[in-house]
């Protein structure tokens, strides 16, 4: 515990109000906190990397909200889902961007909640603002919001910000997240909730609108090739392959894809929790115990009653 407070002292320096965890000066002060009570602490996330524009946009647009500390990957960890490594230490830097940690996005979001957090913890986590918008089933696979599921895990509410298209222009997007960020932090958010915001590779008056979409469908399939071997070039019996990006068969009416390809900005509320209940309640009427054979455990839960 002390080796835990000691860090936190350490690193307190650099979250916002100060600049270094933010990047830059502060264009204007948080939101001030009701008389008796803590600032809104907010953890800063991508999976981009910590030097990624988006992240730093957003990280500013925050600040108008509340308290920022940033945490993030040192280095670009797309596509890493909610996976984290548990084998090997951690190794932290800072700088004027924010901390940068060796870690998958959902691994930095881990280690700040545990090693750098203030004592009263993140009051919520945000992810973003992602390269590529992470929309439909893709959302499985995004470090984007594997980090943001994260937050869920530890008890935070979170948001994951991701926009498709061109790179840059990220300004529009940081200001509407962080408004929303600011009517969340209003209503008080509900925990094991992430909330996934999708911008379109639009500009602030081609953007069409925003609404709110379940998840459903895909905005590309992935297929794989076969590389073919250079003339003379010794495979050793190796066989390489290489993925190949297309379009989907077909995107669900109704879905946060469907509206994110007419130039909506969608807003998706992913449960980290993805049991399927009723079908929990259809397995109750499986006769269960018969799956264990003659090992079962009599008087064990059975979907029957016996």
């Amino acid at each position: 515990m002390k080796a835990r407070q000691a860090t936190r002292w350490t690193l307190a320096a650099v979250t916002c109000g100060g600049a270094l965890a933010c990047g830059g000066a502060t264009p204007e002060a948080p939101a001030a906190a009701p008389e008796g009570k803590s600032p809104y602490r907010i953890l800063v996330t991508n999976d981009d990397g910590i030097e990624s524009p988006g992240i730093q946009k957003l990280a500013e647009a925050l600040r108008a909200v509340g308290e920022v500390t940033v945490v993030a990957p040192c280095g670009q960890r797309s596509g890493a889902s909610m996976s984290i490594n548990l084998n090997q230490e951690i190794r932290l830097r800072t700088s004027e961007a924010g901390h940068c940690v060796e870690a998958t996005p959902a691994g930095a979001v881990l280690f700040a909640a545990r090693a750098l957090a203030p004592e009263s913890g993140f009051d919520l986590v945000v992810s973003g603002i992602n390269r590529g918008a992470n929309i439909g089933e893709v959302s499985h696979m995004s470090g984007t919001i594997g980090a943001a599921m994260m937050g869920g895990y530890l008890g935070m509410p979170a948001v994951a910000a991701s926009q498709g298209g061109r790179p840059g222009g990220f300004e529009h997007a940081a200001a509407v997240a962080a408004r929303f960020v600011a009517e969340l932090r209003r209503r008080g958010p509900e925990t094991g909730i992430v909330y996934s915001l999708n911008f379109p590779a639009a500009t602030e008056t081609e953007t069409r609108g925003i609404a709110a979409r379940p998840m459903g469908g895909s905005y590309f399939r992935v297929d794989y090739e076969e590389v073919v071997a250079e003339p003379g070039e010794d495979a050793g019996g190796e066989h390489r392959f290489r993925p190949v990006f297309g379009p989907p068969d077909a995107i669900p009416a109704g879905s946060d894809t469907e509206a994110h390809n007419e130039g909506l900005v969608t807003v998706t509320p992913l449960r980290f929790d993805w049991t399927d209940r009723p079908t929990v309640e259809a397995l109750e009427g499986w006769d269960l115990e018969a799956l264990l054979g003659d090992g079962g455990q009599e008087g064990g839960s059975s979907g029957t009653g016996g």
